[in-house]
C-alpha cells in the first residue's frame, strides 16, 4: 500500500508514520510539506492508495485543492486533515470529493479506525461535527425519524448492531460474523456516523427505539 501524507509539520508526519504503517503489512509512505510537493509526487507517477491532505499547509486552496487531487485520483480515498473543528470546511471538503475529514485532535487509534473505514469505501465524518440540530430533530420526531436513519445502514451493519444490543464485545461479534475485529470496529464507526451517535450505548438505544428489519 502506498500512502501520501501531506502536512507542513515534520513532527506530525513522523508521529503519524507508526499508525499509517499499521494499515497494511507493507506500507510505503510518501511525504509532502506543501501542496506543490503533492502535485510533484502525482506528476512523478505516484498513485497513492490513500492521500491525507493538511488544509493549512502552504499552497493549499481549501476545497479547490481537494477537488484537484481527487480528480487525479478518482478511485482512491483522499482525506482531509485539519487542526480546525470547522463544520463548513468539512462539508466543503466532502462536496469536493474527500472521503472524510479528520480533526487532528482524534487519538491515533481512532484515526486508524477511521482510515480503515475509508479504505473500505465508506466515508468518515467525526461525530463531534455532525449536525446536532438534525439529531435533536430526530429525537423529537420519534421512532419514524430514527427509522429513516436506520435505513441508511447496510445489511452487514444491521447484523453488527443486532449483536451489539446483546452486549457482545467486538471480538465475539467478529467471530460470529466471520470478520476480523478491525473490520467490526470500522463498521461500528460507520454505524455511529449514520445514526448520529457517538458510542455503543447510544447506538443500542437507537436500535431499541424501533426493530431493525
Amino acid at each position: 500500500m502506498q500512502i501520501l501524507l501531506a502536512d507542513d509539520h515534520v513532527m506530525f508526519r513522523e508521529g503519524m508514520r507508526p499508525f499509517l504503517s499499521s494499515l497494511a503489512e507493507q506500507v510505503e509512505i510518501l511525504e509532502a510539506g506543501s501542496y506543490p510537493e503533492v502535485v510533484a509526487h502525482l506528476d512523478g507517477g505516484a498513485i497513492p492508495d490513500l492521500t491525507l491532505l493538511d488544509m493549512k499547509m502552504p499552497g493549499m486552496n481549501g476545497a479547490t485543492s481537494v477537488a484537484a487531487v481527487k480528480e487525479r485520483l478518482p478511485d482512491k480515498p483522499v482525506v482531509v486533515l485539519s487542526g480546525l473543528v470547522d463544520r463548513e470546511l468539512m462539508v466543503n471538503s466532502i462536496n469536493a470529493g474527500a472521503s472524510g475529514y479528520i480533526p487532528k485532535k482524534l487519538s491515533g487509534a481512532a484515526m486508524v479506525s477511521a482510515l480503515r473505514l475509508m479504505l473500505s469505501g465508506e466515508r468518515f465524518l467525526p461525530v463531534m461535527m455532525l449536525n446536532t440540530d438534525q439529531a435533536n430533530a430526530d429525537e423529537h420526531n420519534g421512532p419514524s425519524a430514527m427509522g429513516n436513519r436506520k435505513d441508511r445502514l447496510t445489511k452487514r451493519e444491521k447484523d453488527i448492531l443486532f449483536l451489539l444490543k446483546d452486549g457482545l464485545p467486538n471480538k465475539v461479534i467478529a467471530s460470529k460474523l466471520t470478520l476480523s475485529e478491525v473490520t467490526v470496529k470500522s463498521h461500528l464507526c460507520s454505524i455511529f456516523r449514520k445514526l448520529g451517535v457517538s458510542n455503543r450505548v447510544q447506538a443500542i438505544r437507537c436500535y431499541s427505539s424501533e426493530t431493525l428489519e
